[in-house]
């Protein structure tokens, strides 16, 4: 088989795969409209239309506000490398990565799609996949941290929730706990095999060959391969985020205010149509808050794309004492969805259809596998930057200049306000040999 007769099969089944997935997403939305307004169908109609516009304005401002953050968010990383980067790229990169998380399983497409709207943008893959670690693993860390916050503030009121599937009434403690487990126990097995080579080496050896006995992993090799690779790639990121805890300071917070506009959504869906169950306060805002924590940490264990179908079904059981009657239910459930998803992706949907940045559009189906090639492919120049950073923080910046002026190439100056410049000498070296 021919280059072009692979690229071409490879292109076949990425749009054959997109098309699935909206397919899918279609399908699953179509049901839980349905569902939404089956019942008490006049009520649901009349809780929507007679909102209180400025309540839609506010959820679209906060979803707006939030991308805008996450924009944000990428334009510090970049700044660490490049000074050219502007935050009207920081938000386009974020409206494409979101489109792509809403239609992949799982949200796994929006980091490599991002990774390459950055090298459009004038950021080396190198530096891309870099940014696009970091972000991931301070997001998993904020994402963490706030999900201890909204338990331990809310712990009663979770031992009250419950949920209805066919017929069957259940808590949703397990699911919640479960959810949270998952999310503090990969990130943290992550970390410490970043930290610990012994802990590394007895997951990747023993477990992963424990696995590939009892046939739950097939390749083991890969396995092996894919984890190392992954757990490489959070070591030097660690390293890198170690080395600027401003920026990560900083970054954290941004995330936190991020999910907080996106998780109080809820509450102003309740508010706009007044259908909450209790009057507006803190203590209600902060309730809507969290229970849109719960609602995320229970959705992420089913991967359908953009959490189509399951993220309506959990937020009817989840909000099912938030609001003031199953009516009203139903209207926020749309309302919310509608903002939070639907309205998101028809925007950024445009806007990946005709952003371009400053080269080609490149056309790849995306998923966690072509990122963790990106990941492969830059780890080297990854690893050596990284560590040269380490070894310029260990030294003052007169230590710097003194050791770069024994070079060949360069001589410095500088001014009482200590700004510096680098100027190359070509005769530097002569000069010295003359010496």
């Amino acid at each position: 088989m021919s280059q072009n007769t692979q690229v071409k099969t490879k292109k076949d089944r990425s749009a054959l795969k997109m098309v699935i997935y909206i397919t899918v997403i279609l399908i699953l939305t179509g049901i839980s409209l349905y569902s939404a307004f089956s019942s008490d169908t006049e009520e649901v109609v009349a809780a929507i239309t007679t909102a209180n516009p400025w309540g839609l304005v506010v959820m679209g401002a906060m979803v707006l506000a939030s991308y805008m953050i996450d924009g944000l968010i990428i334009l510090i990383f970049c700044r660490l490398y490049t000074r050219q980067y502007t935050w009207i790229q920081g938000l386009a990169t974020s409206g494409v990565g979101a489109f792509y998380s809403a239609v992949t399983p799982s949200s796994t497409g929006g980091q490599f799609v991002q990774a390459y709207i950055l090298k459009r943008q004038g950021v080396s893959l190198s530096n891309a996949a870099s940014i696009m670690v970091m972000w991931l693993i301070l997001y998993q860390i904020a994402l963490i941290l706030f999900d201890v916050v909204a338990i331990a503030v809310e712990w009663n009121k979770i031992a009250n929730l419950t949920m209805n599937l066919f017929g069957y009434t259940f808590t949703m403690v397990p699911l919640i706990i479960f959810g949270f487990g998952l999310n503090i126990g990969v990130t943290g097995l992550v970390f410490l095999m970043s930290y610990s080579h012994r802990f590394h080496n007895f997951i990747t050896h023993y477990v992963i060959g424990f696995f590939g006995k009892i046939k739950l992993i097939k390749n083991v090799e890969r396995a092996r391969e894919s984890i190392r690779v992954q757990v490489e790639n959070y070591r030097i990121e660690l390293r890198r985020l170690q080395s600027n805890i401003p920026v990560t300071v900083t970054v954290i917070i941004l995330f936190f205010l991020m999910f907080a506009l996106r998780f109080a959504i809820p509450f102003v869906a309740g508010w706009a149509m007044g259908g909450l169950a209790e009057d507006p306060s803190v203590s209600t805002f902060f309730d809507g808050m969290f229970f849109s924590a719960f609602h995320q940490m229970v959705t992420g264990l089913i991967p359908t794309p953009g959490s189509s179908g399951v993220s309506e079904l959990f937020f009817s059981n989840v909000f099912s004492d938030f609001y003031n009657s199953p009516a009203m239910v139903s209207a926020a459930q749309v309302t919310w969805r509608f903002f939070t998803y639907h309205l998101v992706l028809i925007v950024t949907a445009i806007l990946t259809l005709f952003y371009r940045g400053k080269g080609e559009v490149t056309r790849k189906y995306a998923n966690r596998q072509t990122f963790f090639n990106i990941q492969l492919e830059t780890y080297l120049d990854r690893k050596r930057d990284v560590e040269t950073l380490y070894q310029t923080r260990q030294l003052s910046r007169k230590d710097i200049i003194r050791k770069m002026e024994d070079t060949d190439s360069y001589t410095f100056t500088g001014d009482a306000k200590g700004h510096y410049r680098v100027e190359k000498d070509e005769s530097a070296k002569s000069k010295r040999n003359l010496g």
